[in-house]
């Protein structure tokens, strides 16, 4: 491998993917009714976004500084918002201030008003990782439903690669971020969450100016999160071939994005062993193979077959997702992980030139002879 270098782009900022998605429950006036809208759908069926909502969420609320609503279960059926724990209605006068989550489980802390999810933690298998969810709303009495709008409180990474370089086969089948922190404690915003952003594609996205809750005490930060997936060929013609995927539309690939804590770390110092400390890092295992002709032959030698460290610095902010592409091309590439002192993976081939000195030789005279 002659380059590994890593990029981040990020898109899709707290996008939805439609304007508005509000289904109503037509009953009486003075029931409390809800609505949901949520953003950006980025992994298959359990991401969630206006055309992608969830089945269910729990919600509270207070009134008058007293707690009004005790974490009802409201549940989708037959495309209306039925609370399960029973038919609530509005007082006559003043505002009640609704909070709702969405897989926060035994972690939602209600403390008088003051909810936190705390202590939340992010499993180490992607499949088991959950979209967190919560929205914030006061208002008064109101025949149209109380819209939620929630938000997502976590980031979310995916990984592609390309091959810059023709003279290089390469594979590769699992991606582990290395030194994170996993557990934390997140205090909800006291404004609401209003805002919506209706731009799907990542270009133009408007600006929200509604609430965000707050992360607060980051632990953990030796985690490792893993993902594999079948090997993925990566050609020399720099094509971007996704690694992980967020949707089901192309089956060649799993939907295995992962939802991890919003941070900010600093990049593993190369001149120690990773193991040895707490900077941040990219393991890629891949297998690289040089390509002696005009195409990748199984005669072709093996030059790395096995992880690449990558030094890495995150940051991280909640309902973004962030794309990281590993190119493959010219120059040193990554290292070797297991040495104490770690050493390039590959080392390419440069050439420098002499030539000799023509050297004289001295012949005998050759005498010009006419006849």
């Amino acid at each position: 491998m002659k380059k590994i270098l890593f990029s981040g782009a990020l898109a899709l900022v707290f996008v939805s993917c439609s304007r508005d998605e509000v289904v109503e429950i037509n009953r009486d006036g003075d029931e409390i009714r809800f609505g949901v809208v949520t953003d950006a759908a980025t992994r298959a069926a359990d991401v969630y976004c206006n055309n992608n909502l969830p089945g269910a969420f729990n919600v509270w609320a207070t009134y008058n500084d007293a707690t009004y609503i005790d974490g009802d279960l409201i549940q989708k059926e037959d495309n209306a918002w039925v609370n399960k724990t029973g038919v609530r209605y509005w007082p006559k006068t003043g505002n009640v201030t609704f909070y709702a989550q969405v897989n926060a489980g035994t972690a939602f802390q209600w403390n008088n008003g003051a909810p936190t999810i705390k202590d939340y933690t992010v499993p180490t298998v992607v499949a088991e990782q959950k979209d967190l969810l919560y929205a914030v709303k006061s208002q008064g009495r109101s025949d149209n439903p109380v819209t939620l709008n929630f938000r997502h409180a976590l980031s979310q990474i995916v990984f592609q690669a390309k091959n810059t370089n023709a003279n290089l086969y390469v594979e590769i089948d699992g991606v582990t971020i290395c030194n994170l922190g996993n557990v934390n404690t997140f205090t909800y915003p006291t404004a609401n969450t209003d805002d919506n952003i209706i731009n799907h594609d990542g270009v133009g996205e408007t600006t929200t100016t509604g609430a965000w809750g707050t992360w607060v005490n980051l632990t953990g930060g030796n985690t490792d999160y893993p993902v594999t997936f079948d090997a993925v060929y990566v050609p020399g013609d720099k094509t971007v071939k996704s690694l992980t995927n967020t949707n089901d539309t192309d089956k060649e690939f799993s939907s295995n994005a992962m939802l991890l804590l919003p941070q900010t770390t600093t990049a593993w110092d190369t001149t120690t062993k990773p193991s040895a400390q707490t900077g941040s890092y990219f393991l890629v295992d891949c297998k690289i193979c040089n390509v002696a002709g005009d195409a990748y032959a199984s005669t072709d030698i093996v030059l790395w077959d096995g992880p690449v460290a990558i030094p890495a610095s995150f940051t991280w902010e909640q309902g973004k997702k962030y794309i990281y592409t590993f190119v493959f091309g010219n120059g040193n590439g990554g290292y070797d992980p297991t040495p104490d002192t770690p050493d390039p993976v590959l080392v390419p081939i440069t050439f420098d030139v002499t030539v000799d000195d023509f050297v004289p030789v001295t012949q005998p005279d050759t005498p010009m002879e006419t006849e």
